[in-house]
């Protein structure tokens, strides 16, 4: 080689390069994750596994890639990148993330939130004491690290509609993602319903159902009002003076003009219908939360289309019945008499035998409910308000016993609870282009060994305390 040639060469390529070798680490490699070079993306697949992309959509044995907290293909035969950590999926089974439609999720408990003490006038508390804060905002209140979310997590929850804890009127709620290291990293936006509930102030108005409903529309109407002076305000202020302002009753604003719902949680048939009663006289979007007898308002929630929520939480058996076998309970069913009366003290264990039938009847009708929901064609999710997430799993089992199919249960923990909260476009199924929200599990969910093994979170993987075996970390391995 010339030495010409030999000599611009050295200066060109060697020179520089023994020049960066002397700088500081930190200065070579500055730039690393700066908005022109883009930094390496961390990428997951999951090989070989069994695919419920959505109910009634099954792939066998596929693979699904995701990065950067999205699913980046799902299929039968995909490539998987070069750089791709790769999860051995034979013997696993991948749902999309469930999703808690109502919860407490994130929310530690308070001493405020239900303030007890005396008042000056107990007909006339103030908002805080009768439990009336519909301005309270849960994403005020989240810890990403109560130990809920990550309970929440281990039974496959991965997104929930978070509401803060309180009486009649909680706050505002909110929906969050089951990960992150701070509140702010767990809240999505998105519809963010106002909670209401009959749950009366104790030892001070309102704390009687028809005290809740005369507040309720005694606070609506005197939102509609302020909201009428403010527009008046907005619109020539010339000569007027300022509105007071006043937060409780600001709260209801978004609701008048239709942007935000009210979501009802109910106890009972009776509940239900006067909040519906509520939603009819004032004009208000309502969702129906709980619904404990909702099977005798099927007609009314399905002719309005009204947003259904159904609890988790079901009635325990009676003590004797959880003494007796099966048969005994049919025959105790079978013997119920809806006419039987007392007529002398000689019938009273008759009449004790009817009870005991009454008994199980009616929980037989809880338990049925969500199928019959089904049947109608009532698209519902599912809510563990009030509930300990530990049994949410045993109940919904009673539930699929009572003749709920596995789809229809696996639609109100995913795609049909998306669709209720406005997160369709995001999750509720295992399609490219939505947030990578997983469940991991080593077998069918449905049945009664399988365990939750892993969970991803907007491609945030988390290991669970069931994890063990095919599913969990030494399985792992990268490339092709």
């Amino acid at each position: 080689m010339p030495k010409q040639l030999f000599a611009a060469g050295w200066r060109r390529y060697v020179l520089p390069f023994l020049l960066l070798s002397f700088l500081p680490t930190s200065l070579v490699f500055a730039q690393k994750d700066s908005q022109d070079i883009p930094s390496v993306s961390e990428a997951t697949a999951i090989r070989g596994a069994r695919i419920v992309q959505a109910p009634g959509r099954v792939i066998e044995s596929g693979t699904i890639v995701i990065r950067n907290g999205v699913i980046e293909s799902v299929g039968r035969r995909v490539d998987i990148p070069y750089d791709a950590r790769i999860i051995d999926g034979d013997s696993l089974t991948v749902y999309a993330g469930f999703i808690d439609a109502l919860t407490n999720v994130g929310v530690p408990e308070s001493d405020d939130d239900n303030p007890t003490g005396s008042v000056p006038d107990r007909s006339n508390p103030t908002f805080e004491r009768a439990g009336i804060a519909p301005q309270k905002d849960v994403r005020m209140h989240l810890d990403a690290s109560d130990k809920s979310v990550a309970s929440h997590r281990q039974r496959g929850f991965t997104a929930a509609l978070a509401a803060p804890r309180g009486r009649m009127l909680p706050g505002q709620t909110s929906l969050v993602l089951l990960t992150g290291d701070k509140a702010s990293d767990m809240v999505l936006p998105g519809t963010r319903p106002v909670l209401f509930e009959f749950e009366g102030a104790q030892g001070v108005y309102p704390g009687t159902p028809m005290g809740m409903m005369a507040q309720f529309r005694q606070l609506y109407r005197e939102a509609d009002r302020r909201m009428g002076v403010q527009a008046m305000y907005d619109a020539n202020p010339s000569g007027l003076s300022r509105p007071p302002y006043d937060e409780v009753h600001a709260a209801f604003f978004s609701v008048i003009e239709g942007d935000t719902p009210i979501i009802s949680f109910t106890s009972d048939a009776l509940e239900l219908r006067r909040a519906l009663s509520l939603s009819d006289e004032l004009g208000f979007n309502l969702m129906a939360a709980g619904l404990n007898q909702g099977f005798d308002v099927m007609d009314e929630l399905m002719s309005r289309g009204i947003p259904t929520i159904v609890t988790l939480d079901i009635p325990d058996r009676p003590d004797w019945a959880a003494k007796a076998d099966q048969d005994s309970l049919d025959q105790v069913l079978a013997s119920y008499n809806d006419d039987t009366r007392t007529a002398t003290f000689r019938d009273i264990e008759a009449e004790k035998r009817n009870l005991e039938a009454k008994q199980l009847v009616a929980r037989t009708e809880f338990l049925t409910m969500p199928a019959r929901f089904a049947e109608a064609g009532i698209p519902f999710a599912f809510t563990t308000y009030g509930l300990s997430v530990n049994v949410m799993r045993r109940n919904m089992m009673e539930y699929i016993a009572n003749g709920l199919s596995e789809d229809d249960a696996l639609s109100a923990l995913t795609v049909d609870a998306a669709a209720i909260l406005g997160l369709s476009n995001v999750m509720g199924s295992l399609d490219a282009g939505k947030m990578a929200n997983l469940v991991v599990t080593d077998g069918n969910y449905f049945d009664k060994d399988s365990k939750v093994t892993i969970v991803f979170v907007d491609g945030n993987q988390h290991l669970t305390g069931d994890c063990s075996g095919s599913g969990c970390s030494d399985k792992f391995s990268w490339g092709n």
